[in-house]
């Protein structure tokens, strides 16, 4: 990723967008290294849960923190709209209403260089995701939605997934959907949140479908979200091991 917006949001609460939404711009910091430009998170929610979680719990309630961490490149949190938007790579948690994307695009534009990322967890979800695709489908900003928090164990799963197919499918509405849903795992992932770090950050959870689904996932929208890598083919980098064949046949679609 280079400079532009990425806008994490759905209608629907509840889809993991604070989840998503921070682990991105934990990976965009570390792949731009020390020297790189700042990545901003807006917390444009109220609950401010990536605030907190970005803090390691400890918000005091400032409008904006620099968040630093040995190799990687600072992270600026902010709940005001006017530091965020100041900034050159941006990434945005947003509230779970119909009225945000109306209310950025008042005060900010959305070009083709930005991505709206769409979380789908649930029937509901996917009628937000719908919405979400209309909205922007104007503005030429790329829509990228993700079938997260999955079971591939429930019967609606697939249900789930052939509906996110069949949105993506519309040329008119112009929705991408990556193709690799990343999995439930509420214990690990509450307990990096209650840690204030990243879910690839605890030990035991790196080899967890969860962890690789979603550093996939991240990997592959900071690399610009090519399109010919979707699904992507090779392994996740550094130490980590490649995907399953397990994890292929459970969650590729």
């Amino acid at each position: 990723m280079t400079d532009g917006k990425i806008l994490v949001h759905n209608h629907k609460g509840g889809t993991g967008k604070t989840m998503v939404s921070v682990h991105l711009a934990h990976h965009l910091a570390r792949s731009a290294g020390p020297g790189g430009k700042p990545i901003c998170v807006w917390d444009a929610d109220t609950q401010g849960n990536a605030m907190s979680w970005i803090s390691e719990h400890q918000w005091d309630g400032r409008e904006s923190f620099r968040y630093t961490e040995d190799g990687q490149a600072p992270i600026v949190a902010t709940i005001d709209p006017e530091v965020a938007l100041g900034q050159n790579r941006l990434v945005v948690d947003t509230p779970p209403t119909g009225t945000f994307v109306e209310e950025f695009l008042s005060v900010a534009r959305l070009t083709e260089e930005d991505v709206l990322l769409c979380p789908v967890d649930g029937r509901n979800a996917v009628s937000g995701a719908l919405k979400v695709a209309e909205e922007v489908a104007p503005t030429g900003c790329r829509m990228i939605m993700v079938h997260n928090r999955a079971d591939p164990k429930k019967s609606h799963a697939r249900t789930e997934i052939e509906a996110l197919e069949e949105i993506a499918g519309h040329e008119d509405i112009g929705a991408e959907l990556f193709r690799l849903a990343i999995p439930s795992n509420p214990d690990y992932m509450r307990r990096a949140e209650e840690q204030g770090i990243p879910v690839w950050n605890l030990s035991y959870a790196s080899r967890t479908h969860t962890c690789k689904a979603l550093r996939t996932f991240c990997s592959w929208v900071g690399n610009g979200a090519p399109p010919d890598d979707n699904p992507p083919a090779g392994g996740l980098g550094g130490n980590q091991k490649p995907i399953s064949k397990s994890l292929n046949q459970r969650l590729w679609n």
